[in-house]
């Protein structure tokens, strides 16, 4: 997971967004008293840059505390028929033999 974009979020304006393992453990602020709309986007910090799972933590103006879970699974691997394995779009895969 690498880029993540907001298009609009609740509460009031402006707002301190973070990111955070799935635990909610450890947190990094991306940016502080940030207004959404306009679209907002940003790269995940490392270790976070990692992992599949993340936790999205957004704090408005009046201190409520919002938080929007996200997923990412690699899609599956197109390779092509020289290489020992080949991975359809749907995800199954097969065996060259």
């Amino acid at each position: 997971m690498n880029v993540l974009e907001l298009l609009s979020v609740s509460g009031s304006s402006p707002y301190d967004i973070y990111v955070c393992d799935i635990t909610n453990t450890y947190c990094f602020l991306v940016s502080g008293s940030t207004t959404i709309p306009p679209l907002f986007s940003f790269i995940v910090p490392p270790p976070l840059n990692e992992v599949t799972e993340l936790l999205l933590k957004i704090i408005d103006n009046n201190a409520c505390e919002k938080f929007y879970y996200y997923s990412c699974f690699d899609q599956p691997i197109k390779q092509f028929q020289d290489l020992v394995i080949f991975n359809f779009m749907d995800g199954e895969i097969y065996q060259f033999e």
